[in-house]
């Protein structure tokens, strides 16, 4: 299978080009330190009535962060494909962490879920769609990822956005919320 998917990352090598270089690059630098969640996130937070989407996107987050990053990582601990292939042409520096799933488009695909579920706007859904894609291509174009490191983060990502509705909608969550403000009202008295 390591070698069907090298082949895939091989021909992606093909169809480079200066511009689509330096875009990809742009693209998938977006996912890096998580800019855009945290962005996003804080931007919902503060308007009133978006807020109960950026409590559900900071669920999401917290998910990404335990079960990609400190667990899923770590178990398969899977080499990127530039180390398996000994490939020298990357476009980014080298990653400290392991390939599978990945992350980026884990966390692209939970929060293009949230927004897709939560949101009206065709045009966000449309935006936030094709950003997740984009992104996810982005990590083979950079032969950073293996291709099923790129699915299992896109199908990730899609189970963890709806895990962080259903965990927003519980009423174990409705419950903690109302305890933790009220003891924040309590201290401030």
């Amino acid at each position: 299978m390591t070698n069907f998917e090298l082949s895939i990352l091989n021909a992606l090598q093909g169809m480079r080009t200066e511009f689509l270089d330096r875009f990809f690059v742009t693209i998938t630098s977006l996912g890096n330190l998580s800019i855009i969640w945290i962005t996003m996130i804080v931007i919902f937070m503060t308007t009133r009535r978006n807020k109960s989407l950026g409590k559900v996107m900071i669920i999401g987050f917290i998910l990404n962060l335990i079960l990609v990053n400190l667990i899923l990582k770590v178990l398969f601990a899977r080499e990127r494909p530039y180390e398996v292939a000994h490939f020298t042409g990357l476009l980014i520096h080298g990653l400290s962490d392991n390939s599978f799933p990945s992350g980026h488009t884990s966390y692209a695909f939970t929060f293009a879920t949230i927004l897709f579920l939560l949101t009206k706007s065709k045009f966000l859904k449309g935006y936030i769609s094709l950003l997740a894609l984009l992104i996810a291509f982005s990590r083979l174009y950079l032969y950073v990822h293996f291709p099923t490191d790129v699915i299992a983060g896109a199908l990730v990502g899609i189970i963890i956005g709806i895990l962080s509705i259903r965990i927003y909608q519980s009423k174990t969550y409705k419950d903690l919320e109302e305890k933790i403000t009220l003891q924040v009202l309590k201290n401030k008295v």
